[in-house]
């Protein structure tokens, strides 16, 4: 929204001299001829006229005072532009982000690094994540959900590869330290990933070929969990969003040529297999509800899903 300019010139000669003589009782109560032809009353006459002419003028800004103001705001004057394009530039550059205060602010700089960017195969940011007051360059998970004061950690997911180059992170880094606030820690990395893999049945319609009904579950949930186009919205998986069951189940009975889903058997022991496989140590991810049925597999604000599809995992069985 424009800011509405206010009219300092709403003062005239009439106000300015009627006001005056109006305080000569107060300040002067001797002074009691208030003719035209008193040299007092000339004086106020002359400094009303002065005063309107100073007020006509300060409401209207020249082009050089515009000039000398956008000398005090940029530095430079502009000279060579034109007044109007020169004030836009202006403008737009007090609107430019120049230092990361929020998380958002340290997003969107990491983003906007990649005008500067100069690396092989054109390597560049593709989503990042900012995290306060957590330090992601420690090795240790439990140092990671530690409460650390003034420390501020950037995800950068690489549009190459699942995890940036070590050139990327320190470039972002560069680029980022000079707007950070004086006495926050910054730590640039890239995002953790957790292996997933999925195990179920397909129950297949009439006339569909088993192996190429196979392949398009496979692709479909490794493109569900895509870093960088995966998630609901094509926008990548959204970090630390777990990965409930249901919507495993709901991608899969999509799929043309699903008649419906269900659990796969373990022949060995007579029960169903749980149909997420999380990497040997990290079972405490898993969630379970009050019936005992799997419901979802948890991540960290910091992780996105690594999609392990084994496509032995997915049985396809006729109706």
């Amino acid at each position: 929204m424009p800011i509405q300019l206010p009219n300092l010139d709403d003062v005239s000669w009439k106000d300015l001299n009627e006001e005056a003589r109006s305080l000569i009782p107060g300040w002067a109560p001797s002074w009691t001829n208030h003719n035209a032809s008193d040299p007092g009353i000339t004086l106020v006459e002359l400094f009303a006229y002065l005063t309107e002419g100073f007020i006509y003028r300060i409401n209207r800004v020249g082009d050089e005072n515009i000039r000398e103001f956008l000398k005090l705001i940029s530095g430079s004057s502009k000279e060579g532009m034109e007044l109007k394009e020169a004030v836009a530039e202006v403008i737009q550059g007090l609107r430019r982000r120049r230092r990361a205060v929020t998380a958002s602010d340290f997003e969107a700089l990491a983003l906007e690094a990649n005008q500067k960017l100069r690396l092989p195969d054109d390597e560049l940011v593709k989503r990042v994540k900012c995290l306060a007051e957590q330090n992601l360059e420690d090795e240790s998970l439990k140092a990671q959900n530690w409460y650390a004061p003034g420390h501020v950690s950037v995800v950068v997911v690489s549009n190459l590869d699942a995890q940036p180059t070590k050139e990327l992170l320190r470039k972002i880094f560069h680029s980022l330290e000079p707007a950070r606030l004086l006495g926050t820690r910054l730590h640039v990395v890239g995002p953790r990933y957790v292996s997933l893999g999925v195990r179920l049945t397909l129950v297949s319609k009439p006339n569909t070929i088993v192996e190429a009904l196979r392949e398009r579950a496979v692709k479909a949930l490794e493109n569900f969990f895509d870093p960088i186009s995966g998630g609901l919205n094509y926008e990548g998986w959204p970090f630390g969003r777990h990965v409930y069951v249901s919507e495993v189940y709901q991608l899969l009975d999509e799929i043309p040529g699903v008649d419906y889903v269900r659990r796969s058997s373990n022949p060995l022991i007579d029960e169903d297999f749980d149909e997420l496989v999380v990497a040997p140590g990290e079972g405490d991810r898993l969630r379970w509800n009050a019936l005992g049925e799997l419901e979802a597999m948890t991540l960290q604000p910091f992780e996105l899903v690594d999609a392990q599809i084994n496509p032995a995992s997915i049985s396809v069985v006729p109706t």
